[in-house]
């Protein structure tokens, strides 16, 4: 079992080190269509790629252990990464919209390290209903993670505000809550968290977690989860560098509920035991992600 533990650590190590150097086949990464139509793709978007940023080259901070590891001595490197509407301009070149600057109407974005559900739509009439449906709040966005600890209570209302880190230096745009006296242009920002298993990642306690966007503040998820304690697994940045074993972070935007044209998908739970190489290990299961996502949320009082 420990062998076991140490191989895939090991394997996670070095995927890290490929992904995060840019050495895949960028032409063989592929970009999962879970729904087309005439207006609109919905795509589930591999983790560690950039919304739209034109395949320029990227400043990529790695936790000093990697950099060890490629004896590097600088933990900043540059590389080059394909974006999302590059891939997308490769696979449908005839849907490139040559006017625009990304080539596609992305009605939201998630982050670099965030892969999942990501709605694109294909002319500026479906944008304008997409993106007037997330502004009133009709849509629902859902997300699975994976974080640190035993999260005590099966249900959390999440509300500190947000605005940015006056501390950052590094250019990540990181940010914090109202709480710290380093946050500035602080705006409202509501998660909801529901306890799905608890158990163990690597030997160490371990919560996967369903949460709803009620607001979209950059990071927000992951400065939520961090506030009370509970960093995702593999977010570097906001468990103070510390966190450096898995090959990703461990958030997934798993379901879409647009509020446009019935449109409601959502993808596989990446962050099962089997797809995590025995690495995660529930022991204590509390709810389970459904079709129905907003039931868990709506039945909690």
């Amino acid at each position: 079992m420990i062998f076991e533990i140490l191989i895939n650590y090991f394997m996670t190590l070095i995927n890290l080190v490929v992904t995060k150097l840019g050495l895949r086949d960028s032409d063989n990464i592929d970009v999962e269509i879970v729904y087309k139509s005439k207006d609109f793709i919905i795509v589930n978007k591999p983790e560690d790629i950039f919304t739209n940023n034109h395949n320029k080259a990227v400043s990529i901070i790695l936790p000093p252990v990697y950099c060890n590891y490629i004896k590097k001595k600088k933990h900043v490197i540059d590389t080059v990464r394909p974006s999302l509407d590059v891939l997308l301009g490769k696979k449908y070149p005839h849907l490139v919209n040559s006017k625009l600057e990304h080539s596609f109407y992305f009605v939201h974005r998630l982050d670099f390290v965030t892969s999942g559900i990501l709605c694109i739509a294909l002319n500026k009439q479906a944008c304008a209903k997409a993106s007037g449906a997330m502004q009133k709040r009709i849509s629902r966005k859902y997300y699975i993670a994976l974080v640190r600890g035993h999260v005590s209570k099966d249900h959390l209302e999440l509300t500190n505000s947000i605005g940015y880190c006056a501390r950052e230096v590094d250019g990540n745009r990181k940010m914090c809550t109202i709480d710290e006296e380093c946050c500035t242009e602080p705006r409202d920002a509501h998660t909801r968290l529901i306890v799905l298993e608890r158990g163990v990642y690597m030997s160490y306690p371990a919560t996967k977690v369903l949460l709803q966007l009620v607001t979209g503040r950059r990071h927000q998820i992951r400065v939520h989860c961090s506030t009370i304690g509970h960093t995702i697994i593999g977010d570097y940045t906001y468990s103070d560098r510390k966190d450096t074993s898995p090959c990703r972070t461990f958030l997934h935007s798993y379901r879409l509920e647009l509020g446009v044209d019935g449109i409601n998908v959502q993808t596989n739970d990446p962050f099962t035991k089997a797809k995590l190489n025995d690495l995660w290990i529930p022991v204590e299961y509390i709810n389970r992600a459904g079709d129905d996502c907003f039931r868990l949320f709506s039945n909690c009082s």
